[in-house]
């Protein structure tokens, strides 16, 4: 999977909230109110999240294309965290969350909540 911009990933939020077929008119009215794209801008962006495999043209009527997402959030979440982690040399879940805990990315709740997820799995301090 290939990273998207940050440009991208606003889209791809509007497209998620949307939970339905989106067009770029629906994105245009959709944008964050400190943005304003063009039309011409938005198609690009669906273009290329469309060329990337983010998200699927469903229908065409005349010019108007009509978008779902091709995974969910969740799932995209998940994949690009593994991918920065095997990416940029993460082999370590704690070596993880050590730089994002002395980067103040992660707090004691934070890992206080891991922890009780990890012992509520079984993966106590005896069961590796």
């Amino acid at each position: 999977m290939k990273k998207i911009t940050d440009s991208e990933m606003i889209i791809m939020k509007i497209i998620w909230d949307a939970r339905d077929t989106v067009t770029s008119g629906y994105v245009l009215e959709h944008l964050p109110k400190d943005i304003s794209w063009k039309t011409t801008t938005v198609t690009t962006f669906l273009s290329r999240l469309a060329a990337r495999g983010m998200i699927l043209i469903t229908e065409q009527k005349g010019r108007t294309n009509y978008y779902v997402p091709a995974m969910s959030e969740d799932a995209y979440s998940e994949k690009a965290m593994r991918d920065v982690m095997h990416g940029s040399g993460l082999s370590s879940i704690k070596n993880l969350i050590a730089s994002l805990y002395e980067s103040d990315d992660i707090s004691r709740t934070n890992i206080a909540a891991l922890r009780k997820w990890l012992q509520e799995e079984g993966y106590d301090k005896d069961n590796h």
